[in-house]
């Protein structure tokens, strides 16, 4: 072979394995992709979700196949899965309290469900079970133990319900909540497998990040928010087919409607976008000029937000806000005029792509270590924006006047609790507001005046930037503290974490 065809071979050779890599990543390379997001999504778990969505039943037709890849040192001889539609199936143990059902359903009760139908793992069918304390844990049994840095195709076949529910899954009057909804592999961590169900109060939600390719058939007077990027779409008749794709996030959400108007807006390369029903066009921009500048902050702030968007979604939901990778939804009910909540509401849960999205952690265990910091984060732009007057009177009246005073009337009655506590030992949401939002914000206020501005600035970069696209606990943001300032800070968080007391 001559030199001139060798060239031409190697060159060939080589366009291959890079149009190998782009494929297996669902990526095209284009100008403005983000390098660091690319390499984190090297040796990711990769999902693959083929979706048909009829919304005249409220049903998603699937397919979907895991590449699971043993990232531990340790052999696995089966997977567990997540299968949180099933929560949604037995009225008596949905993940609502007793005083909360009238408003998630507001039409009755309406069972939802995810059924399995088929599960083969490279290629050939095997045993699995499924258990937990709504029937919401897969087990799948592996022929062949996986061993380290093995992976595994796993090709399941299955069916969803939504239910008629306002909550994070499920429809209402103007949106279908797509969220929670597909097969997640279950979190192996120090602990081991983390198989927690779906608890009512919190976000009972703990993942890996790992990259998605999903696609979803749907009407075509549809529009969809979703956490990928759509990047192709064809018509099918009356139906379309989208194709999304999201590289190095925690979860894949998303939300449809026959009413959405979207604006957008660019802010540092990043697209923004707001999705609002008819009608309410006011509270659509406002939230998509809060999320904008949130970001805008954040970035400058915290650490550069790695993915290409963000929408903000106006949806039928009761709980206030819900985070999910560069998505978030909003009550809509926060969008009429006059309601002041919506800036807040918006910019709490922007935060969170931040602390939980980018930066994970075991929100089960250790609930208070994003949401603590994000409500603090809420605080700090404000501040930013409208200067330390206005961020002082938000605090004490959202932080001091409304929460904590709160709090202490509750002391008086002898309820008491502990931030680092977990979630399944609040018993309603406003306990769970009051300890894990107010006094934890306040722990993180207590640390910006013991640090100083500067430093604390620099705890929180240093911590975003050692921890991103990983599950972080409490000892990473104690190990920013001390490598930032060069002292010793266990004392300071014991002292609050533990403390039945402000």
């Amino acid at each position: 072979m001559d030199v001139k065809a060798l060239k031409r071979l190697i060159l060939v050779i080589l366009a291959c394995m890079l149009g190998a890599g782009l494929l297996y990543y669902g990526i095209i390379a284009r100008p403005g992709a983000d390098p660091e997001l690319l390499k984190a999504s090297t040796g990711l778990n990769r999902y693959r979700i083929a979706a048909v969505f009829d919304p005249e039943k409220a049903k998603l037709s699937c397919t979907q196949t895991v590449e699971y890849r043993n990232n531990h040192d340790v052999e696995f001889d089966r997977l567990y899965f997540h299968l949180y539609p099933n929560a949604f199936r037995d009225e008596k143990r949905v993940p609502f309290f007793a005083d909360e059902k009238q408003k998630a359903y507001p039409n009755g009760f309406s069972p939802g469900w995810i059924d399995i139908q088929q599960i083969m793992v490279n290629g050939s069918p095997v045993e699995f079970g499924i258990g937990g304390y709504s029937d919401d844990i897969l087990s799948i049994v592996l022929e062949t133990p996986l061993k380290p840095g093995q992976v595994a195709k796993i090709d399941m076949v299955y069916t969803v319900k939504l239910p008629n529910c306002v909550g994070r899954f499920g429809y209402g009057r103007h949106t279908f909540n797509v969220t929670n909804w597909y097969p997640i592999a279950c979190v192996y961590d120090h602990t081991g497998w983390n198989i927690d169900p779906y608890y009512p109060v919190g976000d009972p939600f703990y993942s890996d990040v790992a990259n998605y390719q999903v696609e979803i058939r749907v009407p075509y007077d549809y529009t969809i928010a979703a956490t990928g990027k759509a990047i192709k779409e064809k018509a099918e008749g009356d139906y379309k087919v989208l194709e999304f794709r999201a590289l190095a996030v925690r979860d894949f959400a998303w939300i449809a409607s026959r009413d959405f108007e979207v604006v957008s807006r660019s802010v540092d390369g990043i697209t923004v976008y707001s999705y609002f029903l008819r009608g309410s066009r006011g509270g659509g921009e406002k939230a998509l000029d809060c999320a904008a500048a949130a970001i805008e902050i954040f970035n400058r702030r915290f650490g550069k937000y790695p993915y290409s968007h963000l929408a903000v979604v106006q949806a039928d939901f009761f709980i206030g806000g819900m985070e999910y990778p560069c998505l978030v939804m909003i009550d809509k009910s926060l969008y009429s005029e006059g309601q002041q909540w919506l800036e807040y509401v918006t910019v709490h849960e922007t935060a969170h792509q931040w602390w939980y999205a980018v930066v994970g952690n075991d929100q089960i265990d250790e609930a208070w270590l994003d949401e603590a910091l994000t409500e603090y984060s809420t605080i700090l732009y404000y501040e930013d924006r409208y200067g330390e007057d206005v961020a002082k009177q938000v605090y004490n009246s959202v932080i001091v006047d409304g929460k904590c005073s709160y709090l202490q009337n509750y002391h008086v009655q002898g309820l008491k609790h502990m931030i680092a506590q977990p979630i399944y030992r609040f018993t309603d949401w406003l306990t769970y507001d009051l300890v894990v939002y107010g006094k934890g914000a306040s722990l993180f206020n207590d640390l910006r005046q013991a640090a100083g501005h500067q430093k604390f600035y620099g705890i929180l970069q240093r911590y975003y930037e050692d921890n991103k696209f990983k599950n972080a606990t409490a000892a990473q943001l104690i190990r920013a503290c001390e490598e930032v300032t060069g002292k010793s800070w266990d004392d300071f968080f014991k002292k609050r974490l533990k403390s039945l007391n402000w």
